[in-house]
């Protein structure tokens, strides 16, 4: 399979995506905030992989900045540095930005719109309108 050439998430500092099988062991981990063993995960039957091929894809995502692992024992517990909703608001806005070639939502409205531009004014409400939500959000 080819990896696409930019496959970073500029609002994850860069960090490479996660392919598929990676996300899956991600979700996993996700449902374990507080942590889980590799010994869990290597037992765990939704995953069909060699115990070395996962001990692999679990480095990967080490490596790609997603998780942190303390060893214990013979055993390491993986705790995750990324939120699943950072993650997934990542991919998206990313998505967001390939389609309209720019971060800008006003890109969005006047193709949501079915319009070719917008009036200053329209993008200045938009533009406050996005600002609320995001003091919203960011006061919770």
């Amino acid at each position: 399979m080819k990896r696409k050439k930019n496959d970073t998430l500029d609002y994850l500092d860069g960090r490479k995506k996660l392919s598929a099988t990676e996300l899956k062991f991600m979700e996993f981990i996700w449902e374990h905030p507080e942590g889980i063993s590799s010994e869990q995960i290597y037992e765990n039957k939704r995953f069909h992989q060699a115990t070395g091929t996962k001990s692999t894809i679990l480095y990967n995502i080490s490596e790609k900045g997603y998780i942190r692992n303390v060893q214990q024992g013979r055993h390491h517990i993986y705790y995750p540095n990324v939120t699943k909703l950072e993650y997934e608001q990542a991919v998206i806005k990313q998505r967001l930005k390939r389609s309209f070639e720019q971060s800008s939502f006003t890109n969005l409205f006047t193709s949501f719109f079915g319009k070719n531009e917008l009036s200053e004014k329209q993008i200045k409400r938009i533009e406050q309108m996005l600002e609320e939500i995001e003091n919203e959000f960011g006061n919770e």
